[in-house]
């Protein structure tokens, strides 16, 4: 991590899951533990260390939540852990061929991040051209069995955040929401799956341009 602390979400659309939690890294000790007693309920002493220790008691020094995994779920992460970085290898494979195909049948998509980078790959988002009304092509592939989502909604235009921040306007980072769109991407989709993709997505922004231009 590039901070002093980074969060990593196991929830079950990333790139490995314990179905639900997450997990925080730290470089200093001591914010490490600060960390871990606000996930007990900010209790001094843990089940384990009481167990190991010559006396039950315990104090609670900071407001603290139940944010503790349970061992279930630690297992299935641990099992996950040991395939990510396959799984991650998988993805950046897709990812190319996702680019070289959405450049052959709809190159007025834009693909973001065209350098080479470093990235785990979670998500394939694509910018869609102005001119092209996102619900059209979002409904076109939904009738092709496709699912699409979109990331993200900026968080301030959520309702909490505008009325607490009123005056903050981010004309590029809006017009970036209004056209990204997410298509699928998982260690286990196909090539033939992902080219079947492409070409409905490519079918689909050249109706909505037709549409738009009859409009």
């Amino acid at each position: 991590t590039y901070g002093a602390a980074a969060a990593f979400s196991f929830y079950g659309n990333k790139n490995m899951t314990t179905a639900e939690g997450g997990a925080v890294i730290a470089r200093d000790a001591q914010l490490r533990e600060t960390i871990r007693q606000a996930r007990g309920h900010g209790m001094t002493s843990g089940t384990h260390q009481r167990l190991n220790s010559r006396t039950p008691q315990y104090d609670v020094t900071m407001l603290g939540f139940n944010y503790r995994m349970d061992e279930l779920r630690a297992a299935i992460g641990l099992v996950q852990l040991q395939n990510l970085q396959e799984w991650n290898e998988i993805r950046r494979i897709l990812v190319v061929l996702y680019r070289r195909l959405i450049a052959d049948y709809c190159s007025a998509v834009t693909v973001p991040f065209g350098k080479p980078r470093t990235s785990a790959y979670h998500i394939m988002p694509v910018l869609l051209p102005h001119d092209v009304d996102r619900q059209t092509v979002i409904d076109h592939l939904r009738t092709k069995g496709i699912q699409t989502t979109i990331h993200y909604t900026p968080v301030h235009q959520m309702t909490l955040y505008r009325q607490m921040f009123t005056e903050i306007h981010l004309p590029k980072t809006e017009d970036f929401a209004q056209r990204e769109l997410t298509i699928p991407l998982h260690p286990q989709i196909t090539a033939s799956a992902i080219e079947s993709v492409v070409v409905a997505l490519a079918t689909a922004i050249e109706s909505s341009g037709r549409a738009g231009a009859a409009a």
